[in-house]
């Protein structure tokens, strides 16, 4: 068997997060503890960046809420002269040293490789779906037919599907014509599905199979429509009428036997939870005027975005998100207790130079 599994058609991705998950996998031997692993290396390896972009994000706030008051006055004053007022506003930011820009640049350096990574890691985790799952699906295939076909099974042939090597095997069961005979052929085939499926479903905690999203109105053994929306599927298999009837044969039993609710929308509530919380810090501390009441909007927007994505993608990339944002939680007091450590070092540098000037 071992073999014959060895010669699946499947082909792995090879795409730059696929490679290094399965790397870890091979050491951990889990893909939802690999990517709560790989989530807190970004983490690790974007902190300083993060850290540098808060500290001039607050060093902004700090300073806008400074000359808020002068800002204030020379709107109200300069209301009907938008050249004038722009003109002053620009004299108090040099004056004050404000530069509103340069915290700007440095937030979209850090959003662009956020983005990059979210993008390009759900892509990934969208391929390792279709790959674990076909995957799977073929190995179920192969183990129905093989104590059947015995040394007729061979799956190295040049540009033939597993599907096309074992389908003439499942026509010949289909039609013994001996009732006990098949029903003896039928139970030993759905027996060594089942053992297979022990084998090589993955799951994690409450969540039955990690390639489908928390969600309890889905079956950890997806259905056929389920199966060919996520599957690679080749356009000669999506049109030909024996695959669905072939899988819909090898997994309704599977399924009525062994599937289960694959969740419980616990990620979901757990993520938008995390992401509010997180988004409700950064709130907290940006006093500058109105800032707060347009920051409730993003946290609000954050939130459903994240549930989104938990709702409607894999266990896999919720468990990305979710880790991401509890580790931001536990570096906010972080970052925040060396900020405050940085600011009362140069509070202490400038002292002396305080005291000259009240000289």
């Amino acid at each position: 068997m071992d073999n014959l599994i060895s010669s699946l058609l499947a082909t792995q991705p090879t795409g730059m997060w696929e490679t290094i998950l399965t790397f870890f996998e091979s050491g951990i031997g889990n893909f939802a503890i690999s990517i709560i692993l790989l989530t807190l290396i970004i983490k690790l390896v974007m902190s300083p960046l993060d850290f540098f972009n808060r500290r001039m994000s607050n060093n902004m706030s700090k300073m806008q809420a400074k000359i808020q008051p002068q800002m204030e006055a020379i709107n109200k004053k300069y209301a009907n002269d938008p050249n004038m007022k722009n003109q002053k506003l620009s004299e108090l930011y040099k004056r004050e040293k404000v530069n509103p820009m340069g915290s700007c640049w440095f937030m979209l350096l850090n959003l662009g490789l956020t983005l990059a990574i979210f993008i390009t890691l759900l892509n990934g985790m969208n391929a390792m779906a279709s790959y674990k799952i076909q995957s799977q699906y073929e190995q179920l295939m192969v183990a129905y037919v093989q104590d059947y076909a015995g040394d007729r099974l061979v799956l190295e042939q040049e540009d033939a599907s597993v599907f096309e090597i074992c389908l003439p095997f499942i026509e010949e069961m289909n039609a013994i014509s001996d009732e006990q005979q098949k029903q003896q052929v039928f139970e030993v085939a759905d027996q060594n599905v089942v053992t297979v499926y022990e084998q090589t479903k993955e799951s994690f905690l409450w969540i039955d199979n990690i390639w489908i999203a928390d969600n309890p109105f889905k079956n950890s053994i997806p259905s056929y429509s389920e199966y060919a929306s996520v599957a690679r599927l080749s356009e000669e298999e999506k049109n030909n009428e024996n695959f669905q009837v072939v899988y819909d044969q090898i997994m309704d039993p599977l399924r009525n036997s062994y599937g289960k609710t694959n969740g419980y929308f616990i990620l979901l509530v757990i993520c938008a939870g995390v992401t509010f919380l997180n988004q409700w810090l950064i709130i907290r501390k940006n006093k500058q005027k109105g800032a707060q009441k347009a920051g409730y909007g993003t946290a609000i927007f954050m939130t459903i975005f994240m549930a989104f994505f938990t709702l409607l993608y894999t266990t896999m990339f919720s468990l990305y998100m979710i880790t991401g944002q509890i580790v931001g939680l536990v570096m906010t007091p972080i970052f925040d207790a060396i900020n405050k450590a940085i600011d009362k070092r140069k509070e202490k540098k400038n002292e002396p130079k305080d005291r000259l000037k009240r000289i």
